[in-house]
């Protein structure tokens, strides 16, 4: 197994929501902090990015390249820890409807010299990802790639550590009802690590895996493809040890499309920040909370503990992004800043 790099901040902390609970009828609610798992960006990337970035270093490369949408967190966090690590980052992004986030992740990628390249869709950025590879000044053998969100299933180890750490703050909680975990689900890596984990800790648990992208390719079974695919990187359990955790599947909070705000993740912005305090954004984060805020109103939570897995980055921009010239981005990101 490949190395793993120390590149977050973990434990993340299990807190209590009150607040909130009360008022969406779920007064056991609990989330998990993720959003501060990296101590300069947090987010469910970094968990992944220790395992893939371990792995490009211990094969003796000297850059990576990724792929995302042009407001893509993978994308932004793959630059952010590969610098750290002293790999080039390479970013093959592609179109998204405007957010407020986009232009200040482009700015972001400016300072810290990400090398953006363009690409109209899938096959484009494959294209480019090869051409990329073919011209690699070091070798294509130096050239590290990672997919799309860190999903891969040694990316996805790095939610399999998850799930054991929140099976160890749950036991240390004395929480031991069946536990309802609600993410966002767009390359699938962190609901399949979740899915392995939790199974494997012995927890009796459903993973609420909320769709939020378009894409046909990505649907239960594909989730459960990449899980078994996970599972094969880890030694065997000793059978009668293991329980499986439950695939809960939820396509139906994904709005219009990628990025597309809806009312329900417009309100379940606004109730997290006004009774708990943190924010999150209408592209994943919220979607997967307006998720668990229905099921709590229908009474689908009874019975059970419900966790929020905060995947959105809080730690605050640098402030040196308002001094970034964007005209040095690529011309087809200019768009962004208008």
């Amino acid at each position: 197994m490949a190395s793993r790099l120390k590149l977050s901040t973990l434990p993340t902390a299990l807190e209590a929501c009150p607040a909130l609970g009360a008022a969406i009828g779920a007064p056991g609610l609990l989330t998990k902090r993720d959003d501060l798992a990296g101590a300069e960006y947090g987010g469910n990337k970094v968990r992944k990015l220790e395992y893939l970035l371990g792995d490009a270093l211990e094969r003796g490369c000297d850059a990576v390249v990724t792929f995302g949408a042009a407001g893509s967190n993978h994308a932004l966090a793959t630059a952010i820890y590969a610098r750290q690590v002293g790999l080039t980052c390479f970013a093959v992004l592609t179109d998204q409807v405007q957010t407020p986030w986009v232009a200040n992740t482009l700015r972001w990628h400016g300072l810290l010299g990400t090398r953006l390249l363009y690409g109209t869709g899938f096959a484009e950025t494959r294209l480019a990802a090869e051409r990329l590879r073919a011209s690699h000044p070091s070798g294509p053998q130096r050239l590290y790639e990672i997919a799309w969100g860190g999903s891969s299933p040694l990316g996805s180890l790095g939610f399999v550590d998850a799930a054991t750490e929140l099976a160890t703050q749950l036991a240390a909680a004395g929480l031991t009802a069946p536990v309802r975990v609600y993410l966002a689900c767009g390359t699938m890596g962190s609901v399949a690590g979740l899915l392995v984990g939790l199974g494997r800790a012995g927890v009796a648990a459903t993973v609420v895996s909320v769709k939020v992208v378009p894409q046909n390719v990505v649907d239960a079974s594909a989730v459960l493809q990449l899980t078994r695919e996970t599972e094969r990187l880890l030694p065997a359990v000793t059978a009668g040890k293991q329980q499986r955790a439950t695939l809960e599947f939820r396509p139906e909070f994904a709005g219009e499309g990628y990025a597309l705000p809806t009312p329900e993740a417009r309100e379940a912005l606004a109730l997290a920040r006004d009774l708990a305090g943190f924010r999150l954004d209408t592209t994943y984060s919220g979607k997967a909370l307006a998720c668990l805020i229905s099921d709590a109103r229908t009474g689908r939570l009874e019975g059970h503990t419900p966790v929020f897995w905060q995947t959105w980055n809080s730690r605050p921009y640098p402030a040196e992004l308002t001094e970034v010239d964007q005209t040095i981005l690529p011309a087809e990101f200019q768009k962004y800043f208008r």
